[in-house]
């Protein structure tokens, strides 16, 4: 496109790259491989014509793209020179007649990796054969989690897994934001807002307690959410196996290990009734089990099965074949439930997990599974610091938490109310160890007004204590008795108190099907996302008919095989998810990757990339020229899809390569995105280049 006024002329063409995760592309300098070039011929030249017009140039076919030269009627392939540059061969067969293009080998960088801290520990979602809590293991035995959400389809319908069990930590910062919220019902009002029968439900509900408030009473509920759909992409922790997912916390269990199947039938009836109202809950995550077979809890199982939700159901970890020694509700065998055995980090059934050819479906990672921990249970990380002098400090259990109270430390004696000074409000209380128990001392202190109590021993050495049970106490924490000794000569002073949960602390890892099973929970929650007009038995079907066969399952699991989240969206593994096949052509699998069938020069890998429609030639990722202003700036526009992500880069001299980023990270304003460049270089000639990020 020539702009006369300026003399500018501006090429512009489209470039796509495989993207997924929400991760910002890297922009090496060596973009292409020095030496090669893909040529494809003009429509005229067969193979012996394209072959003879490289002999020319003293070169030959290193590969020949047989499939994409039949499809498109037209062959390509690529060459390769070890004594010309790849800008010296694009001139060379640029100017040949029987050449249509010659273009670089651009290298490919895929970004599916997610940002959060703990991915690499992750072994089921991406197993590198990289040694996780100091077990190594096999490359490729996960559940192909990072290829899977390359082909996800985009959705503003969130889907929601209720887990059943010892409740969720709903404030974990790796929980919180996907945790789901009822929206008919007003948090703490005392009211029943949306009359279904239960008030201030806005979590879930604790239908151990019956209570409204579904907080872990364990450890075990958490880690299982976490592994469905902790949040991802954060730059912390985990991620889920579904991040975009909800979970519905329903608590069971009173002292974090003992279920009731009472509590578990009104759970499992509590769902039913909120998918009947609406809710767009998939999946049930029952991560528990025993003996005894209950003809109310199959009913209530299959009530939410007629309803539209799977149930998903650990084996159990006794080693047993269940299909001689039952295990409930593994054991029910209904149409809407799937059973899951725990495989390792080497493919291999885990040493604990229970098995059966009939009565278990498949097996899923299990072993040395990273999740969330309640952030009441995680570890902290304590210290008062004075001056320079960092004094070796203890939490007092129960102790309230602060990552740094700053104050002035004033002596308080015992702790008897009358031993707290004026001054010491909004301060720092030092105390004495004796006489009172450690509970009144932090009773005084908060009632004189003080923000931390730091108690020292009366003998020798630090010590450890409690303040007995949980309340809103201050933070309060222990020291030696030379410690606090040393700081008493030195008051008033000003110091740091710190006692803080620290974020790598509140994760931890599990073994068990328990862990297994909510990576099947997360898939079928995934199914569901890009398929969600299928029914439970579609739905089922095509998590169980996906599986990877692993030869150490045969036998084991009805299926023989282990979870494939990437199977679940693209059956056929061509590249282009099922979903998006249907959509445009009417079928689930067999389209072709390279063909063209709207001829727009896009083939239907890169319109699914690009996010347009391979159907409609005016659907595509075109680059024009909006203006070129006298001020030496240039305005570039493309049609943008909703959900995309895009980046822009500038070059001046295209077989020199784009080494000129002018943004990245770009969010589609569909349907159309502009960007204007600035400060341009000199010279004449400027080419530009826009690709798809995610």
């Amino acid at each position: 496109m020539k702009f006369p006024s300026k003399g500018v002329l501006l090429c512009l063409f489209l470039w796509n790259l495989v993207g997924g995760g929400g991760g910002a592309l890297a922009h090496p300098m060596q973009e292409y491989v020095e030496g090669d070039v893909l040529i494809t011929f003009k429509p005229g030249a067969d193979l012996a014509a394209g072959t003879n017009a490289l002999a020319r140039h003293s070169l030959a076919l290193k590969k020949h793209f047989a499939e994409l030269s039949r499809l498109r009627g037209k062959h390509s392939g690529l060459a390769h020179d070890n004594t010309r540059t790849t800008a010296q061969l694009i001139a060379e067969l640029q100017a040949d007649p029987a050449v249509e293009t010659a273009e670089p080998n651009y290298l490919r960088w895929v970004t599916g990796i997610p940002n959060d801290t703990l991915f690499t520990n992750l072994w089921g979602l991406h197993n590198t054969g990289q040694t996780v809590n100091g077990n190594a293991g096999t490359s490729g035995a996960d559940i192909r989690f990072v290829p899977a959400w390359a082909l996800a389809r985009p959705t503003t319908n969130p889907v929601v897994v209720a887990v059943i069990d010892t409740g969720v930590d709903y404030t974990h910062p790796d929980l919180a934001s996907n945790m789901w919220t009822n929206p008919g019902e007003i948090p703490d009002n005392g009211i029943d807002d949306d009359g279904n029968g239960y008030v201030d439900d806005v979590y879930g509900y604790d239908f151990a307690d019956n209570t409204a408030n579904p907080t872990d009473s364990g450890y075990h509920g958490t880690h299982v959410a976490g592994t469905i759909a902790a949040v991802g992409n954060n730059n912390l922790g985990v991620i889920g196996v579904n991040y975009q997912a909800r979970i519905m916390a329903l608590r069971v269990s009173t002292d974090g290990s003992t279920i009731l199947s009472s509590a578990e039938i009104s759970a499992l009836d509590y769902a039913t009734m909120m998918k009947n109202r609406g809710v767009n809950l998939v999946a049930i995550n029952a991560s528990f089990g025993g003996g005894g077979y209950s003809s109310t809890e199959s009913a209530a199982i299959q009530a939410a099965g007629n309803a539209g939700i799977i149930f998903c159901a650990a084996a159990g970890n006794a080693t047993n074949n269940n299909d001689t020694a039952a295990f409930y509700p593994a054991n029910y065998r209904l149409n809407n439930m799937i059973v899951v055995a725990a495989s390792d980090q080497n493919d291999a059934l885990a040493f604990f997990s229970n098995y059966g050819a009939s009565t278990v479906d498949l097996a899923a990672p299990g072993v040395n599974i990273l999740s969330t921990l309640p952030v009441n249970q995680a570890t902290t990380d304590t210290s008062l610091v004075q001056g320079s002098t960092a004094y070796s400090a203890t939490e007092l259990t129960y102790s309230g938490t602060t990552t740094g109270i700053t104050a002035t430390v004033y002596y308080c004696g015992l702790g008897n109310p009358t031993d707290f000074p004026a001054g010491v409000r909004s301060n720092l209380a030092l105390i004495q160890r004796g006489t009172l128990t450690f509970s009144n001392k932090v009773v005084n202190a908060m009632a004189a007004g003080a923000r931390g109590a730091i108690i020292f021993n009366n003998t020798n050495g630090n010590f450890l204590g409690t303040l007995g049970g949980s309340n809103n106490w201050i933070p309060a924490v222990s020291i030696a008795q030379a410690d606090g000794q040393t700081l008493q000569a030195l008051l008033p002073a000003t110091a740091t108190l710190i006692n803080g949960v620290n974020p790598a602390n509140i994760y931890q890892y599990l073994d068990g099907t328990s862990m297994a099973t909510p990576h099947v929970s997360g898939a079928v929650a995934f199914a569901a996302q890009n398929f969600p007009a299928e029914t439970v038995t579609q739905r089922i079907q095509r998590v169980l008919n996906n599986v990877d066969a692993v030869a150490g399952l045969a036998g084991k699991v009805h299926t023989g095989g282990r979870l494939n989240l990437q199977r679940i969206v693209d059956t056929d593994l061509n590249g282009l998810p099922d979903w998006w096949e249907q959509q445009y052509f009417g079928h689930l699998t067999g389209t072709g990757t390279n063909a063209d069938p709207d001829h727009d020069g896009l083939n239907n890998l890169e319109e699914f990339l690009a996010g347009t429609n391979p159907t409609n030639a005016s659907s595509n990722l075109g680059v024009k020229i909006l203006s070129v202003s006298k001020s030496n700036t240039v305005t570039v526009a493309w049609a943008s899809v909703a959900g995309k992500t895009y980046w822009v880069e500038r070059a001046t001299n295209f077989p020199g390569g784009f080494h000129t980023v002018i943004q990245t990270n770009i969010a589609a304003t569909a349907p159309t995105n502009s960007i204007t460049d600035t400060n341009l270089p000199s010279g004449k000639i400027r080419f530009y280049r826009v690709g798809v990020e995610q």
